[in-house]
């Protein structure tokens, strides 16, 4: 009992906090620092993050983006066994290639394919291999409540809403119960839940008290977490679950088109022909991390990533091969424009 009017006072806190915190930009913040989901969750965020960042260079082999592959193979295979479940039917759906978002996509991909033939000799390659994936593989789309596009879909990819969504799920376990925040290793902590919950035959690290561990937790897989967010297991309260991880996405999501529109708006918007890729359902922001392409003086097409934060990774776009592309990061209320390779051509 005594444990459970904790867990009450613990979580009491933290609603109050999720609401005004979830919004800035230390997305953990939604838990309070007294406790130790909060330390778990920076040290998943950081250990997802670091890992997207060091995915793999043109040229270079690495086991690059693994949590990402992981989690999109969990969903895979979650869907697979739950496809038919009314509450999942509401949820997911399985896009192939006579679907239309893919029909869409792959007419946005051509249309940009033929406009930068001339600068970039490896868009098609790198975007027909990303293309190739619905032919080979069941690729899952998340569904809002109305049936269209969800924020969700960023879900896979987010490492800051991963991060929080996997803090929600040991918290709501019972794995955080009584821990106590000093004298834990939280990187490896979160690196060995993290690990488990895809491959349960990694020995998880019980951090409880002995008292606790006479009470075994129940099974911490990937598996188990999709029950509670899709199938809506009521014992595990799921939507506080999906708030959380919502507010992140869309706090990311917002921030960024933010970000996009801005740039439009000082460097192409009546200035340049252009084309903008940064919406949802781009398929050529997702594949080829482009958000803009835009014609230069000289007649080539230019293409261009923004970023929000200097942490933002520009491996997909520096694999197109291109003679020139731009890198605009974002620095107080202007930009600063970083051109690949080193020329005199800025865009103004």
């Amino acid at each position: 009992m005594k444990n459970l009017i904790k867990k009450i006072l613990k979580e009491h806190v933290q609603d109050k906090k999720v609401i005004s915190e979830m919004a800035t930009r230390d997305y953990c913040s939604g838990f309070s620092k007294i406790y130790p989901e909060y330390h778990f969750c920076k040290s998943a965020e950081n250990y997802i993050k670091t890992e997207l960042e060091d995915a793999p260079s043109p040229g270079k082999r690495t086991r690059g983006k693994k949590i990402f592959k992981d989690f999109e193979k969990g969903l895979k295979t979650f869907f697979e066994k739950n496809g038919e479940d009314e509450k999942v039917k509401k949820r997911l759906i399985k896009i192939g290639t006579e679907s239309e978002i893919f029909l869409n996509g792959k007419k946005e991909i051509d249309d940009a394919a033929k406009l930068l033939k001339t600068n970039c000799k490896n868009f098609q390659d790198v975007t027909n291999k990303k293309l190739k994936e619905f032919e080979n593989q069941t690729i899952i789309y998340f569904l809002d409540e109305e049936g269209g596009y969800s924020f969700e879909n960023r879900l896979p990819t987010n490492y800051s809403a991963l991060a929080v969504l996997f803090t929600e799920f040991f918290s709501k376990k019972g794995a955080l119960d009584n821990v106590k925040v000093e004298n834990q290793d939280w990187d490896k902590v979160a690196k060995n839940w993290v690990n488990h919950s895809f491959h349960p035959n990694t020995k998880f690290m019980d951090l409880r008290n002995e008292e606790d561990k006479s009470e075994p937790l129940s099974s911490l897989d990937f598996q188990e977490l999709a029950e509670i967010y899709f199938k809506e297991k009521i014992l595990y309260n799921p939507s506080e679950m999906k708030n959380a991880v919502m507010e992140v996405l869309k706090g990311v999501r917002g921030q960024g088109f933010k970000t996009e529109d801005t740039f439009e708006e000082i460097f192409l918007k009546d200035k340049r022909e252009y084309y903008r890729y940064a919406k949802d359902y781009g398929f050529v922001d997702m594949f080829a991390g482009v958000d803009f392409i835009y014609k230069a003086n000289n007649d080539l097409w230019i293409p261009v990533q923004v970023k929000t934060y200097a942490t933002e990774p520009t491996y997909l776009i520096s694999k197109l091969g291109c003679k020139t592309y731009v890198i605009a990061d974002k620095k107080g209320k202007t930009f600063h424009i970083d051109v690949h390779p080193k020329q005199s051509f800025l865009p103004s």
